[in-house]
């Protein structure tokens, strides 16, 4: 007599080959992301409720309150999301490093989740194994100003999204521009190629393209090799005093930037994009330009001075440039590590909102 048991043990060992444990079926987790005035680093109340700092760079989930001398397995949380509200709780386990703790991290912070999209021990990689998500994430960083109801909040979806903010829709699916992720010497992190290299006021600088270009949530402000940093602030000079800008009064440098402004006569050009200077791209090709305005390159250092947040950087950075953290507020990008692409949309408040606009209230 025939025995269909084989055939069903071939049809089970199919099944299981065509549904892998990795599969994208889960839902994506969501926490806010806030920014450290004191260390301009941004974290995710990950671990128990405290801060754990996002870094876009860090390979390892790394923790400074165990006692191992190697490693760890903690316990994560988060929310599980729809991409408009948080719907509930998730706790989940995590293969961390143990590490001293560092002094330049936040108070209250109890490590670094590192978000690098080329290893295993990511919390980007380890959310998309437990939870069943695309390795992808959804970054939306806020600024250290203030909102009507708090301290600006920002928003990060480990799972790639969607993203919705409340009226507007999805925003990963308004996106300003895309680009493929590149490599950089075996380093984990984020890269671009600038592939026209980067022009102020549409005039290419005068270092030639293509520029690879790190994303960084730890360097608090864009860093240029100086080989790129002279050509830009050269170019910067050139269009500030061509006339297009007669608001722009310079007045003495405050360290770390080098081109200060009389922010109070900026002010008679303050629009929704910020104050009124000459607008930086990185020019990445078919995928559109990177634009840096006003909002994302002055930095307000006191009641009556703006300068450029653009410095020099030091010796032995690799990259041609480091896009910092202040660079990417108020933005939403797009993180894809299985497809290798970044993209990104505008700056929001170009559009009357922020990264503060996604609504943390739980759905009912």
């Amino acid at each position: 007599m025939w025995n269909p048991k084989p055939l069903l043990l071939v049809i089970s060992l199919g099944i299981s080959a065509l549904s892998p444990c990795t599969a994208a079926t889960g839902k994506p987790l969501v926490s806010a992301v806030t920014k450290d005035a004191a260390t301009s680093l941004y974290t995710a109340p990950l671990k128990a409720g405290s801060p754990l700092v996002l870094d876009l760079s860090g390979a390892v989930i790394s923790l400074t309150t165990c006692s191992s001398t190697t490693g760890t397995v903690t316990t994560l949380t988060a929310n599980a999301t729809n991409g408009a509200n948080p719907l509930f709780p998730v706790s989940f386990p995590a293969t961390a490093t143990c590490a001293p703790r560092q002094p330049n991290l936040p108070a209250g912070a109890v490590g670094v989740a590192g978000l690098a999209p080329s290893t295993q021990s990511s919390l980007l990689a380890q959310v998309a194994r437990t939870q069943r998500v695309a390795k992808k994430l959804a970054l939306c960083l806020p600024s250290d100003g203030k909102t009507t109801s708090g301290n600006s909040v920002g928003v990060a979806i480990y799972g790639g999204g969607p993203l919705i903010f409340p009226d507007r829709g999805d925003f990963t699916t308004q996106l300003a521009g895309t680009a493929p992720l590149v490599g950089l010497n075996g380093s984990p992190g984020y890269f671009v190629s600038a592939t026209g290299g980067i022009a102020v006021e549409g005039s290419r600088i005068g270092k030639p393209g293509p520029l690879v270009v790190e994303l960084s949530t730890t360097s608090p402000y864009t860093a240029l090799r100086p080989d790129v940093y002279g050509p830009l602030v050269k170019a910067w000079d050139k269009a500030a005093s061509g006339g297009s800008f007669p608001w722009m009064q310079r007045v003495a440098a405050v360290a770390p930037f080098e081109r200060c402004y009389n922010s109070t006569k900026l002010s008679v050009s303050l629009s929704l994009l910020g104050y009124g200077v000459p607008g930086i791209d990185l020019v990445l090709g078919s995928g559109g330009n990177y634009s840096i305005s006003g909002g994302n390159s002055m930095v307000q250092v006191n009641s009556n001075t703006a300068c450029l947040g653009i410095v020099k950087a030091a010796s032995g950075q690799t990259a041609a440039a480091v896009l910092g953290g202040f660079q990417m507020e108020n933005r939403l990008l797009v993180l894809d590590a299985e497809k290798r692409t970044l993209g990104f949309t505008l700056f929001l408040n170009g559009v009357g909102l922020s990264c503060s606009n996604f609504n943390f209230t739980l759905a009912a």
